[in-house]
């Protein structure tokens, strides 16, 4: 078993988008943590702080290192969908494979908690007014010019980031998913998510979307991702992000938005009016320096906008250095942390890359070479690619920088047993069992070496306390190690007679 990253991430409180969070509309039955309990033994689940279509935000709290997440996950109708979880998995991926970058919501972590895949993520913690996100400060507190001229450079610059290491489209830009920082930054989150959604059987099975492709949210997509989610590239993303311009530059009003009336349209009426309005109505004009850049953006035809971020972004720096003479600094982009590094191998390694996690865990313990952690969870990985001689020496030289690395020595001990090195096997699990006597996989192991090497006082012993544990994972041999001890008891009483 993986050692969590047990001593690392004491790096910042930060992000969790900003939805509408309706909790009493959750059925408290169906949740997949509930709220003040510990999961893990571990994290302190604090409250939901995000509710979407298809994920669940909860603000949690590593009680090992006093750090706090936002811990996503599927709702409870997506996550046993074998399609969905897949696809989680791939974004999950690219996500975590990110290196850090100022513009975007790192991805600390990918585990498996309650048997769901979860995603912990920086905690972006709201300002004084209660919010965190741009979602936020158009309700209440719009940008000004200059403001929203610097949040969109900043926000083409983590997109840029973005695509050049893998991620294609967004699919679900909007003002919520747009978090802005303690230092008025932007930070942008769910990567890929969208697109988890969209290639699901769950989809097109309960009938979730309005439309054929449709996927993303409404008002803020472009005519073509309506009709064909999986294709649209970072020109549907542009197109969003004009949207989203438009809007700080109109003080929070949106360019296309359906009026009924004050009827409350239902969601696939929603979806009919966007998609109407997005492919057939023109720009409304505004008395804005930014309005040729958001009309470009948002040209019903893909080919006619801005093609990448980069020319959408040197637009804005030139209006911005025009209008206020002023330019927008890049951030540097910070080369990643030995806790970093060692938090992705621990989440490709949950994610079944070995090969991958091998190569951050490498990475990692050039920075800390005295990471007994790291070193275990190298030697687990070597141990599921076949490689047992190399995890042996993973795991002897996390015992040897940590002698009471109870896991270390357990998968040390299990591992030489599983190769056949039966005398070597013993001390390490008897190391095991006295450090931690409810140990119930080093039990397991110690009783079946000693059986083999015809200890059959010790192994009877270590079957016995085996058995008197409550059994959690081998309970399939328990009725070995039933009939083994009966068996010597037998063997016994006829001696004795």
């Amino acid at each position: 078993m993986l050692n969590p990253f047990k001593r690392l991430i004491h790096r910042g409180r930060g992000h969790a988008g900003s939805f509408a969070v309706q909790e009493s509309s959750l059925d408290p039955a169906t949740l997949p943590f509930k709220i003040g309990s510990v999961v893990a033994n571990r994290y302190q689940v604090t409250k939901i702080i995000g509710v979407g279509g298809y994920s669940i935000v909860f603000l949690i709290r590593d009680r090992e290192s006093s750090t706090w997440y936002a811990l996503k996950t599927l709702r409870e109708d997506f996550s046993g969908d074998p399609d969905v979880m897949e696809q989680f998995r791939k974004e999950a991926r690219v996500w975590i494979g990110l290196e850090r970058h100022p513009n975007i919501v790192r991805a600390d972590f990918i585990t498996e908690l309650n048997q769901r895949l979860c995603i912990g993520m920086e905690y972006i913690e709201p300002n004084s007014d209660g919010f965190n996100s741009l979602d936020g400060y158009l309700k209440k507190s719009p940008p000004g010019l200059e403001q929203s001229i610097r949040w969109g450079i900043q926000f083409c610059r983590g997109m840029e980031y973005a695509r050049a290491h893998g991620i294609r489209c967004h699919r679900d830009v909007k003002p919520a998913n747009i978090m802005i920082d303690s230092a008025r930054k932007v930070k942008i989150t769910d990567f890929g998510f969208a697109e988890v959604i969209s290639r699901s059987a769950a989809v097109s099975g309960r009938r979730r979307l309005p439309q054929q492709g449709g996927l993303g949210t409404p008002i803020y997509m472009a005519p073509e991702q309506f009709m064909n989610a999986p294709s649209c590239d970072e020109r549907s993303d542009i197109y969003s992000m004009g949207v989203i311009l438009f809007q700080m530059a109109a003080r929070g009003r949106l360019p296309f938005y359906p009026h009924q009336g004050g009827r409350r349209m239902n969601r696939v009426q929603l979806w009919a009016a966007m998609h109407r309005l997005h492919a057939q109505f023109p720009v409304p004009p505004l008395h804005s320096p930014l309005f040729p850049v958001i009309k470009k953006c948002l040209e019903k035809e893909p080919s006619m906008r801005y093609q990448i971020f980069k020319d959408l972004r040197v637009d804005l720096e030139i209006v911005l250095k025009k209008k206020f003479s002023g330019i927008e600094r890049e951030a540097a982009v910070g080369g990643a942390e030995g806790w970093e590094l060692y938090n992705r191998g621990f989440s490709l390694a949950n994610l079944g890359d070995y090969e991958g996690a091998l190569i951050q865990y490498d990475r990692s313990l050039e920075r800390d070479p005295d990471n007994a952690d790291a070193w275990h969870n190298r030697g687990v990985c070597l141990r599921n690619m076949g490689r047992m001689d190399a995890a042996i020496g993973s795991f002897e030289k996390a015992v040897s920088i940590a002698p009471e690395h109870i896991a270390a020595l357990r998968n040390l001990g299990t591992t030489l047993r599983g190769m056949g090195r039966l005398p070597e096997c013993l001390p390490w699990l008897v190391r095991a069992v006295a450090l931690d006597p409810h140990d119930e996989t080093s039990w397991l192991n110690k009783a079946l070496a000693e059986e083999s090497l015809g200890l059959s006082s010790e192994a009877v012993e270590s079957y016995r306390t085996f058995l008197a544990l409550p059994p959690v994972l081998f309970t399939s041999h328990e009725k070995h190690a039933h009939s083994f001890v009966r068996q010597f008891e037998r063997d016994r009483n006829a001696r004795s007679t």
